[in-house]
């Protein structure tokens, strides 16, 4: 009995020392602001979506036939932020005029991010930067129904390069038209 003991201990001791080992060598970015939008004039900022990390799924878009990037340009983003910065919001505020003029289209937020950090991480850090612009255009009258998010996360770099120059045209939120 005693050497069936000795033998579970040694192999819960070996997997604990494999488990340790096996953590992520990616540092992890410390976690920002969140989503806040900090405009006065547009009113209280409207919070990270609850679920699928992002819109629910009654209010997600439809995209079989695609998307048309490309109309307006990108907003861009602080390291570990969400936070729409005031150069930015002309913009936004473009894409709000055009949407409310065009009821019948819809507009594809992609939230993008660089390199640094996990996966997972950056998944959903650029889910929160594609609501953060959704949240500024529906406090700007764009009627939630006719906006979707999606999170590339790091996976499609405006720019390939390991620096920060690169790294910093990577943190965005491109709008497309649904087709």
């Amino acid at each position: 009995m005693k050497l069936h003991s000795w033998k579970s201990l040694t192999l819960l001791a070996g997997l604990a020392i494999l488990l340790a080992g096996c953590e992520s060598p990616t540092p992890k970015p410390k976690t920002g602001e969140g989503t806040g939008i900090d405009d006065s004039t547009v009113g209280d900022v409207v919070g990270t979506h609850e679920g699928d990390m992002g819109v629910p799924e009654n209010e997600r878009l439809n995209v079989k036939d695609g998307v048309q990037y490309g109309k307006w340009e990108a907003v861009h983003f602080d390291y570990d932020s969400a936070t729409i910065r005031e150069g930015d919001r002309a913009n936004l505020e473009e894409i709000a005029r055009w949407a409310k003029e065009n009821t019948g289209q819809k507009v594809m937020i992609a939230g993008h991010c660089d390199e640094r950090g996990t996966l997972e991480y950056n998944r959903a850090l650029g889910q929160r930067r594609a609501s953060a612009a959704r949240d500024y255009l529906v406090k700007l009258g764009v009627p939630a129904g006719s906006l979707g998010t999606v999170s590339f996360g790091e996976e499609q770099p405006a720019d390939n390069a390991h620096n920060e120059d690169a790294w910093a045209k990577n943190r965005r939120d491109e709008f497309g038209i649904v087709q």
